[in-house]
Formats: C-alpha cells, sequence, structure tokens
C-alpha cells in the first residue's frame, strides 16, 4: 500500500504543477502529457523494486523541473574525472527538447528567441 500511496501523491503533485507552472501554457500543457504518458506506460509494473526505481526517476525529474523551472528531461552529465568514451560527441543542449516545443511561446518573440539560442526551424 505503501508504494501505492507514493505513485499517487507523486501524480497528484504533477498534475498540481501542471495548473501553477510559472511558464507558457504549452509547457503547462507538456506536464499533463507527459505524466499521464509515463504513468499509463508504468501501470502495469509488479516487481516493487522496479517500481521504487520508477517512483524514484519521477520525484527527481520533477524536483529538477521546478529547481531549474524547466519542464523537460534534463541530460546527465558526467561525473567530474570520470572518462568519457567519446568526449568529442559529447556536446548539445543541457537539456532534451520536444519536438513540438516552440520557443517562441517562451521568448515571445522569434528575434528573442534567437538571441537566447533557440532556433524555431526545423
Amino acid at each position: 500500500m505503501e508504494i501505492r500511496a507514493r505513485a499517487l501523491g507523486l501524480y497528484r503533485s504533477l498534475l498540481r504543477s501542471a495548473r501553477t507552472w510559472p511558464g507558457p501554457p504549452s509547457e503547462k500543457t507538456y506536464i499533463l502529457e507527459e505524466s499521464r504518458l509515463l504513468f499509463r506506460k508504468y501501470q502495469h509494473l509488479s516487481d516493487p523494486t522496479e517500481i521504487n526505481q520508477k517512483l524514484f526517476e519521477g520525484e527527481t525529474r520533477f524536483e529538477i523541473a521546478w529547481h531549474y523551472k524547466i519542464p523537460y528531461p534534463r541530460l546527465h552529465n558526467l561525473a567530474t574525472g570520470s572518462v568519457a568514451e567519446k568526449p568529442s560527441k559529447v556536446v548539445g543542449p543541457s537539456y532534451e527538447v520536444p519536438q513540438n516545443y516552440n520557443a517562441e511561446d517562451l521568448h515571445g518573440s522569434k528575434s528573442q528567441a534567437m538571441i537566447c539560442g533557440f532556433s524555431t526551424q526545423v
């Protein structure tokens, strides 16, 4: 019963955060859709360790999203002092941007979106 209560608590927190999210409506919609999608995707898990792992990932992602005010999944960097197999290939944004993301919604205009380093062309 503890796992069920924890899962329901996380789901409620995600739904509440979509209502109170300080970003544009597109980000609020993303939070709702992503929450529903992932909870439905993993609703058939039965192994408690696997369920706890998914709940931990969800709680961590929730905390990181609120801390950085970015609802999209963050890429995980390598630990300091670790060796990458191909370090020259590890480049890109600090977080993953969904395909349907529109930078103009966040920054208000195309010129301001370009100043911030977002390209609106796909």
